[in-house]
């Protein structure tokens, strides 16, 4: 792995959180006040889970990874940086307690914060499996 290899990962991770920031700061705006927070936390777990496979499916490509296992690593290592960018946000930049970032990986809660990540560590490996169309 060469630095260049290494500006393409870290440059997509910026790209995911680009866009999952992006989705939460609509959810919060927009969807919690009309529908409700569970509700569209649910929602908005979908649409960012479709935003990351998007950009996986745009982005992934150029890296030239061709095995599933360096994909799924690539996946798991986007799912490892997210937690930990939403966790740092979270913390340092709202000022939220440490047990109110912990409920929000608490699933029995309605939080589906650990299960988007779960699924967002295939993102990679699924985008490479859609048919390119350009």
């Amino acid at each position: 792995m060469d630095i260049t290899d290494i500006v393409k990962i870290v440059s997509l991770y910026i790209l995911v959180a680009s866009g999952e920031t992006l989705n939460g700061i609509a959810r919060t705006v927009y969807l919690n006040k009309r529908i409700g927070t569970r509700k569209a936390k649910r929602i908005s777990m979908l649409s960012g889970l479709l935003l990351c496979l998007l950009i996986c499916y745009l982005y992934v490509p150029q890296m030239n990874i061709n095995s599933d296992k360096n994909l799924l690593f690539l996946g798991i290592s986007l799912s490892l940086f997210m937690l930990t960018f939403d966790i740092v946000l979270g913390r340092f930049v709202m000022k939220a307690k440490w047990s109110t970032i912990l409920a929000e990986l608490n699933i029995f809660r309605g939080n589906l914060l650990a299960v988007g990540a779960i699924v967002m560590a295939f993102c990679p490996l699924l985008s490479s499996k859609i048919p390119r169309f350009f």
